[in-house]
């Protein structure tokens, strides 16, 4: 019952770090200086991806095998070890020795696949592989989409992780975290001159102020 209700009001505190990493997001995408090429390369893979999920079959067993393999894989992380992997169109699930919030909601906010392709795009730099950054690119970026598009698709469903996790805490923080890993992919992949740091940072500033005004306006309402 304590868990609950704290996980509620963290929810609650969470949401003006969503407002405030909003308005630091969109500020930084626009601001930002890009690598050559590289950002146009990224939207036609995400351009390809929504043109295959409208015209064509929705990839959803890649989808659910991604989601289980990310739970195994943050297990894994946080010392637990993997028992039983099960994917497949109708859905999955995955027997782990550890479990917390994170290991739970990760499949909601990291794209595991576009991470991949991330990684190997450093490879083929570092081993100047001519000619396979722009498909690598390209790749991260239909990858990207895809994660987005199913993610979205299937939070609209009733999903266990969250009802085990509460929807008032689960929502604000994957999309809190989206937004953070989002930038992470501007920084690691597009920009040229982008401080990830200095984006979390401001982005802490703007969700400080975002709350202060909302202190500021609900007690203004409380006093009239």
């Amino acid at each position: 019952m304590w868990t609950r209700s704290l996980k509620i009001l963290f929810g609650v505190l969470l949401i003006p770090f969503c407002l405030g990493f909003t308005r630091q997001f969109g500020s930084t995408v626009f601001a930002v200086v890009y690598k050559p090429d590289v950002p146009y390369y990224f939207l036609a893979g995400g351009l390809a991806y929504l043109t295959v999920h409208l015209i064509f079959r929705k990839p959803i067993l890649s989808y659910v095998f991604a989601h289980e393999l990310t739970h195994a894989l943050f297990a894994v992380l946080f010392g637990g070890s993997v028992k039983a992997f099960h994917a497949t169109e109708r859905g999955g699930h995955v027997r782990i020795t550890k479990s917390n919030f994170i290991i739970t909601l990760a499949p909601y906010f990291f794209p595991l696949y576009t991470f991949i392709a991330l990684m190997l795009t450093w490879i083929a730099r570092a081993a100047d592989v001519h000619g396979a950054d722009g498909w690598l690119v390209f790749l991260a970026g239909a990858s990207y989409t895809f994660h987005v598009v199913l993610t979205v698709i299937f939070l609209r469903t009733d999903q266990n992780d969250i009802r085990e996790q509460g929807a008032l805490f689960s929502y604000p923080l994957i999309y809190l975290f989206n937004l953070i890993l989002a930038g992470l992919l501007v920084h690691l992949l597009l920009a040229e001159n982008m401080g990830f740091v200095k984006f979390l940072g401001d982005g802490i500033i703007e969700s400080v102020t975002v709350a202060v005004f909302a202190f500021k306006k609900l007690h203004g309402i409380m006093k009239s």
